[in-house]
């Protein structure tokens, strides 16, 4: 008995056919290329190129504005006055509540 064990002749799945696919710089371009259907999309690259695009290109980020420094040091101003000016208030409410308490207006 011969035929036991090994591989078959004809057994397993197919290689695909990968001679028509064309050459691409980037990621980016492959990508495009499938969209506009200038070529066969296959699986496994384009899956390999939504993986690269992110290492490729860099992130846009939105750009910060930040305060100019006699904004920032006007804020702080403000902030400092009004943290005086509402712990002043709050003695103001007590010694309201004291004058009252003792018979006052």
């Amino acid at each position: 008995m011969t035929g036991h064990g090994g591989k078959r002749a004809g057994a397993g799945r197919k290689k695909k056919d990968r001679s028509e696919q064309g050459y691409f710089d980037d990621a980016e371009s492959y990508l495009m290329a499938v969209v506009q259907g200038r070529t066969i999309p296959d699986a496994v690259r384009v899956q390999a190129a939504k993986t690269l695009i992110g290492y490729q290109q860099a992130k846009q980020r939105a750009p910060v504005k930040s305060p100019a420094p006699s904004q920032l040091h006007r804020k702080a101003l403000s902030s400092v006055q009004k943290a005086a000016s509402d712990e002043f208030e709050k003695k103001a409410i007590q010694i309201r509540a004291k004058l009252k308490a003792k018979g006052g207006k």
